[in-house]
């Protein structure tokens, strides 16, 4: 019998959090499950890790050349045999009863995909300083469907839902591999856009970590690979069918070429090339913009660094 879930893990060099991720899933309260860990040619102890796990439910794959988060979770999609795909990063966790839950209220409301709000927690912490939907100023007490301009418009791309595989295999849907950022977003955005019902939910059942050396700290790259994305979705006919989506995305991608703009121009800085830096500003003039919008809160960072080293 196939399980109901597949928990799908994908790994880079966390031999330092893998364990937990592992144990997270492996203690669900919904017994019924598979863990599909794929480690992508990671170069520390991870691979040993996770095989000293003896739970017969784990699974472990290892790439032979790293190919990047896509592709590593395509293979475990690839290789996943459940009713509905969980998707877990090897540095966070899941509350013992998350897929119980998310499953129950999946089925009472006919869901394709559905998420939870997310705890954040700072590398080294043991307890939360926020949570998804508080930072984004979103409040409900039962669960809602969302459509793709409330997804983009409040960030959710951030969340890990299940998805029901059958919707994927449908829809042949899957990671764009030449994406090392915002691959979440491409495929959520595609599922709704196919007609997924997704559902959120208000009660937090993962625990997210803020880790400094994580993809998501690469803020140049980041910005570049999201800027592409947004521009490319905005080409998609399944957007320009949706002239709120279309608005959506042009706010967004705004945003985004301001920031990128921005990125652009510090790392001049950062290696005291202020020509350098000048040029750049001159050449992409949405630096300005960026910079008005910040300067409140670097001028208080710079100050108070100040004011603490005098007294």
């Amino acid at each position: 019998m196939n399980p109901k879930v597949s928990i799908i893990i994908p790994t880079y060099n966390t031999e330092k959090y893998i364990a937990q991720a592992i144990t997270s899933a492996l203690e669900q309260t919904e017994r019924n499950i598979e863990v599909i860990v794929v480690d992508d040619a990671s170069t520390d102890s991870t691979v040993e890790v996770v095989r000293g796990f003896t739970d017969e439910r784990l699974k472990l794959f290892v790439n032979e050349r790293n190919g990047g988060p896509s592709y590593t979770r395509n293979r475990a999609l690839k290789e996943a045999r459940g009713e509905w795909i969980a998707l877990l990063d090897s540095d966070d966790w899941f509350a013992p009863e998350r897929i119980e839950r998310l499953l129950h209220i999946a089925y009472e409301e006919n869901a394709d995909l559905i998420a939870d709000d997310m705890y954040w927690i700072k590398d080294g912490s043991d307890s939360p300083w926020n949570t998804t939907l508080s930072l984004e100023k979103i409040c409900f007490n039962q669960p809602i469907q969302i459509d793709s301009v409330y997804f983009l418009d409040f960030n959710l791309s951030i969340t890990k839902p299940l998805i029901k595989r059958s919707f994927l295999l449908q829809h042949g849907l899957e990671f764009n591999e030449a994406l090392r950022y915002e691959e979440d977003l491409l495929l959520f955005l595609m599922c709704l856009l196919n007609g997924a019902n997704f559902v959120i939910v208000p009660e937090q059942f993962y625990f997210y970590r803020n880790r400094m050396d994580s993809l998501t700290t690469e803020y140049q790259d980041f910005f570049e690979q999201a800027y592409k994305t947004n521009s490319y979705l905005l080409q998609q006919e399944l957007v320009k069918n949706n002239p709120k989506l279309v608005h959506s995305l042009s706010r967004r991608l705004l945003k985004m070429k301001r920031t990128r703009a921005f990125c652009r121009v510090r790392k001049f800085i950062k290696k005291g090339a202020l020509l350098g830096a000048l040029a750049e500003a001159v050449q992409n003039p949405s630096f300005f913009l960026a910079l008005w919008v910040r300067l409140p809160g670097i001028l208080k960072y710079h100050f108070s660094r100040h004011f603490t080293i005098r007294v």
